[in-house]
């Protein structure tokens, strides 16, 4: 009996001093990054190495829930109508123009840099962790949660533990480092955001690479919601070769 009683006060003093469980904030983040039936962007991309700017992009996202997308560059003529396809986490496509040929990624390119930028093929777009990984909460204050997000068994993702600092107000990531065996890899940073309409949107960030101490800003605009990206068939192989416009 005195043991039960210990296991239910410890219970009742996690509540109360945590409140939410690591899942449970997970859950809340990944409903206040993905609440919309589809979303489409024009985005500034903006490549530095150190304190220097190197590159100025243009590109524009259009996603669907937490994994469909497609991302394709606009300028400079350089990269223009690059772009992938991402259907799942497993099945991923990118097209060349100058191949003029839609490509599978697939195993261990899937977490290599999409076109120079700092982000993966798995990470553009994506804002998907609780798939791979288990939430805990580190800490809690008034403005702030800390969770750890370590890697599930056997799950093949690139980082095995991911730090994430949480707003309580909205539920919005603002700081992400995401850990390899190795150390801490890369830091994503969420500058601005914004509520548009009833949805919020991250509307620039910077993803930092320690190692290589480069760096890609990521501005979006023009944001629209809801206008039936599934149905114009945007998350298909067609879609994503077919020309900018």
């Amino acid at each position: 009996m005195k043991r039960v009683g210990l296991l239910i006060f410890m219970s009742l003093m996690y509540n109360i001093l945590f409140g939410l469980t690591g899942q449970e904030v997970l859950d809340r983040v990944e409903t206040s990054l993905t609440g919309y039936s589809d979303q489409s962007a024009v985005c500034e991309v903006i490549l530095g190495e150190k304190d220097k700017t190197k590159e100025t992009r243009t590109m524009k996202i259009w996603s669907a829930g937490k994994s469909k997308r497609v991302v394709k560059f606009l300028s400079p003529a350089t990269v223009k109508d690059i772009g992938i396809l991402v259907l799942s986490d497993n099945e991923m496509y990118i097209y060349l123009p100058a191949y003029k040929k839609v490509r599978r990624i697939q195993g261990s390119m899937r977490d290599q840099n999409f076109q120079g930028t700092d982000f993966s093929y798995r990470e553009i777009g994506s804002y998907e962790y609780s798939k791979d990984y288990v939430s805990k909460v580190l800490s809690e204050d008034e403005k702030l949660i800390i969770l750890e997000l370590s890697i599930r068994e056997k799950d093949d993702v690139q980082y095995t533990k991911i730090v994430m600092k949480v707003d309580k107000e909205n539920y919005l990531p603002k700081k992400l480092e995401m850990y390899s065996n190795e150390g801490l890899k890369k830091v994503l940073s969420i500058l601005v955001t914004e509520k548009k309409g009833d949805y919020w949107v991250l509307s620039h960030i910077r993803m930092e690479d320690l190692k290589k101490n480069h760096w890609t800003e990521i501005k979006m605009k023009n944001v629209v919601f809801n206008s039936g990206l599934e149905k114009a068939n945007v998350f298909t192989e067609r879609f994503l070769e077919a020309g900018s416009k």
